[in-house]
């Protein structure tokens, strides 16, 4: 019986001679210098491998688009969800504020921006640049936020763009409150287990218990942020201080490397407080009252 041989003489003789070749070349240029091997690596990747390395390029940017794509799309129903959703709140609010006699709720403005993570230093993880590419003139500090909840601060402005600071950086600090208002607090970043920053809320009156899962959200005080945006939820009691308060590890809701667009307060409303001090005692609706003010005994 007569097999079939697999190539010709010729041709094995030839693979033969180009993998002893390839041997060689690969001995040789294991024992050249650094210097030497980074100068022809470079000018292999801009000759032969120019069109792969250009090829994938364009693959990953085009991957990087979709998933954006994708990402901005899911946003864009959940937003449409929330507004939906938050139009029956906000009459059913202001119905039962006119009842109660309370003034108009004030939240202010807000802007969206770009946010750009580890500007205007590279490698600073705690830190970013953010442009809202208009004519609006940025006031510091302001709080930044996103759909999902608190982001960071911005501190210095120039125009529509500024610096800021995330949440992770090491000086940022945030009032806080349950939903229900019961308790109050002050958040910070806290170093948690294998290098993940989350947050510790400090301070908690000894009485006071915060069961874990309990949303966080802000609590307006400062100014800085609008009340009422989600930070994070709480993980356990992290310690206990001679019997006075309680500290609780929470996991924050937002985290830094994942945000692209942020929002800016821009406008931030006026105090029910001071509204009733300024003269003519500015009604519900924002404007002047006609009242003429009561006269006292010794007017």
């Amino acid at each position: 019986m007569r097999y079939l041989t697999v190539g010709r003489p010729e041709s094995q003789r030839r693979d033969l001679l180009i993998a002893a070749g390839l041997a060689i070349l690969s001995l040789f240029i294991a024992g050249m210098s650094i210097e030497s091997r980074l100068a022809i690596t470079r000018v292999v990747r801009s000759t032969v491998l120019a069109p792969f390395l250009g090829a994938q390029r364009v693959f990953a940017r085009s991957s990087d688009l979709s998933e954006q794509v994708a990402s901005l799309t899911s946003e864009r129903e959940r937003l449409a969800a929330k507004v939906l959703e938050s139009a029956n709140l906000e009459l059913e609010n202001r119905q039962l504020r006119i009842i109660a006699g309370l003034p108009e709720r004030r939240i202010g403005e807000f802007a969206v921006g770009e946010l750009t993570a580890g500007a205007p230093e590279a490698g600073s993880s705690h830190t970013f640049l953010f442009r809202i590419g208009s004519d609006i003139e940025l006031t510091t500090p302001a709080g930044i936020s996103s759909p999902q909840g608190l982001v960071g601060v911005l501190r210095t402005a120039d125009g529509g763009s500024g610096l800021g600071e995330f949440w992770t950086h090491p000086d940022f600090r945030v009032g806080v409150r349950t939903p229900d208002g019961s308790t109050t607090g002050i958040l910070r970043p806290s170093p948690g287990a294998g290098g993940e920053t989350l947050m510790l809320l400090d301070g908690v009156p000894y009485q006071t218990s915060i069961a874990a899962g309990t949303l966080l959200e802000t609590s307006g005080e400062g100014g800085v942020h609008p009340p009422g945006v989600p930070v994070g939820r709480v993980i356990r009691e992290e310690s206990t201080r001679s019997g006075w308060s309680h500290s609780y590890l929470v996991d924050p809701i937002v985290r830094p490397g994942q945000v692209r667009m942020g929002l800016v307060w821009l406008v931030r409303p006026i105090p029910s407080s001071t509204v009733d001090s300024l003269p003519g005692n500015l009604d519900a609706a924002g404007g002047a009252s006609t009242e003429p003010p009561p006269v006292g005994p010794d007017d």
